[in-house]
């Protein structure tokens, strides 16, 4: 698979087609352990440069920790959401096992009705929300959002704010299409494993961002 993956990129120059890799390196090639090998390749080849391969690798890694917390968490499904403080959107990172619908709606959504008065990044990037009713649901999350979650089939949810010292990241969600009440223990892990993360995240996050908008 490595092999015929350099053969096909190697056939055009780094443009918006070649982008595109970045939205399909999830699901079918993230349990692909030797995946990183190959943008390293590409990079070498100069069919890419220093700042696209780091794009690769983190969207790479992000398809990775999604597996892996939802091997952790049965059926629940993770997402992993980027936020541009500049425009007030969020960008998926890694939402492969989200429903396509939902993930069509998040794709560039604006996170300016999220954001309570005072404050300047959306309520579930300062603390965790824990929905477990969604369609009943008053918080400003739920208002805001019950409509495409409940169309796509989750009801209920839980948001874990990604951020490193201090810098906001954007957050991670759990999703449920059953209605469950989130553990104090789980909300705790889901904190736990997005510290895998973040410090990358933070690193690369403004220009991944770009890269993941050119995909979409």
């Amino acid at each position: 698979m490595d092999d015929y993956l350099i053969q096909s990129l190697e056939k055009f120059v780094y443009t918006k087609e070649i982008r595109k890799i970045l939205a399909s390196i999830e699901p079918g090639l993230k349990n692909n352990k030797d995946l990183s090998a190959v943008f390293f390749h590409l990079y070498q080849k100069d069919l890419i440069g220093e700042y696209e391969l780091v794009a690769f690798q983190t969207k790479y890694m992000l398809s990775q920790f999604t597996s892996l917390m939802e091997r952790n968490f049965q059926n629940l499904d993770c997402g992993i959401y980027i936020h541009d403080e500049n425009e007030l959107k969020l960008w998926n990172g890694s939402t492969a096992s989200v429903s396509a619908g939902y993930n069509e709606y998040s794709s560039g959504l604006s996170t300016e009705n999220d954001i309570l008065d005072g404050d300047k990044v959306p309520v579930y990037m300062k603390e965790i929300v824990s929905i477990s009713d969604v369609e009943r649901g008053e918080d400003i999350t739920s208002l805001n959002h019950k409509k495409d979650l409940l169309k796509n089939g989750y009801r209920s949810v839980c948001c874990s704010p990604l951020t490193y010292k201090q810098h906001t990241i954007g957050h991670s969600v759990m999703f449920s299409t059953t209605k469950r009440i989130f553990t104090a223990n789980e909300i705790k892990m889901f904190s736990m494993y997005n510290t895998l993360i973040e410090e990358k995240l933070a690193e690369i996050k403004n220009h991944l961002i770009p890269f993941i908008k050119s995909a979409k």
